[in-house]
């Protein structure tokens, strides 16, 4: 009689062992389920703002066309700020094809490439900007040692004179390589969103029709 209460607390003991596992796979599986679907409405939001600087940089290009006239704003964009790519691509090897998986690959791979060019516009922007204050103190000085004679009026009449003749038909703030970089990379940028890649994240994150 003892020997079959050892039995039977042992079988229990065995199938209790058995439901904490399965709970806590099916746990597993619905912390997993959240992760990812958390992973696909971060990219969802990263793209859709990531396309919203693109569009402003591409209207930028098309009014702007001539390389060697004006150079973007130095203003520092941020395209991709969260890198959600490189951090959860690995969730979706298994959600997404192969051709959905290398046009995300291939999207944050160009973002960041115009990111670093957009940064390099930026410094060289405040570099240059820095660099015209200086050379207008150079030339204020030069002006009031030949003219120390000069009133204000007519000082900042021949100063105003001098910076225009100076700085004229100068590409603002940016060398034109940097401005033909950034055009380049635009025009080999996709976007996600008109294609089915867009969908299928939005399948994911189940936001079904939401977002467009």
């Amino acid at each position: 009689m003892d020997n079959l209460w050892v039995v039977i607390l042992g079988q229990t003991a065995t199938i209790a062992t058995i439901i904490t596992a399965l709970v806590a796979y099916k746990i597993y599986q619905n912390a997993k389920a959240d992760e990812i679907e958390n992973a696909a409405r971060i990219l969802i939001l990263e793209i859709r703002e990531s396309e919203k600087a693109i569009k402003k940089l591409l209207d930028f290009k098309n009014t702007n066309p001539d390389p060697k006239s004006t150079g973007y704003p130095g203003d520092l964009i941020k395209i991709i700020p969260l890198k959600a790519w490189n951090k959860y691509s690995h969730l979706f090897i298994k959600k997404v094809n192969n051709d959905e998986y290398d046009q995300l690959n291939d999207y944050y791979a160009k973002c960041e490439v115009l990111e670093k060019y957009l940064e390099k516009n930026h410094n060289f922007f405040w570099i240059s900007a820095e660099e015209r204050a200086r050379q207008n103190e150079i030339l204020a000085a030069k002006l009031a040692f030949k003219n120390p004679s000069f009133e204000r009026t007519m000082f900042d009449s021949e100063f105003d004179k001098l910076t225009t003749l100076c700085f004229n038909n100068v590409a603002p703030f940016m060398p034109a390589g940097i401005r033909t970089q950034i055009d380049r990379n635009l025009n080999s940028i996709s976007l996600i969103t008109p294609t089915p890649t867009w969908n299928k994240l939005k399948s994911i994150a189940k936001y079904n029709d939401l977002l467009g």
